[in-house]
């Protein structure tokens, strides 16, 4: 079963998750390998914006894959943004104080 689709929005690549809950580390281990690999191949004014419009429930392993993500990103000069977070995950990224590290794009209407 895949875990996102890719698509290609003008100069954005976006990537949605497709389960309601990410908390298989497998599948969290594959999900940040793919990512990775992604965003190392985009270009500097390229942005990756992850869409988590069916996500309700992410795990603390998911979240370590999301910082590593955005390490890897801030480094190539990639643009992250997280798209659609419910109001659940935005508390727990708020909780961790990781709301001032991630950027968040307004939700789609």
């Amino acid at each position: 079963m895949r875990s996102m689709t890719i698509e290609n929005e003008g100069d954005s690549v976006v990537a949605m998750f497709l389960e309601r809950s990410i908390s298989d580390e497998v599948r969290i281990m594959e999900i940040g390998d793919e990512l990775t690999e992604m965003a190392s191949k985009m270009s500097a004014e390229q942005k990756l914006i992850l869409d988590f419009q069916k996500v309700e429930y992410c795990s603390s392993a998911m979240i370590g894959q999301l910082v590593l993500l955005r390490n890897a990103t801030e480094r190539d000069g990639v643009n992250l943004r997280l798209r659609n977070v419910s109001p659940t995950i935005q508390t727990i990224f708020q909780t961790m104080r990781l709301d001032k590290v991630f950027r968040f794009d307004k939700p789609d209407a």
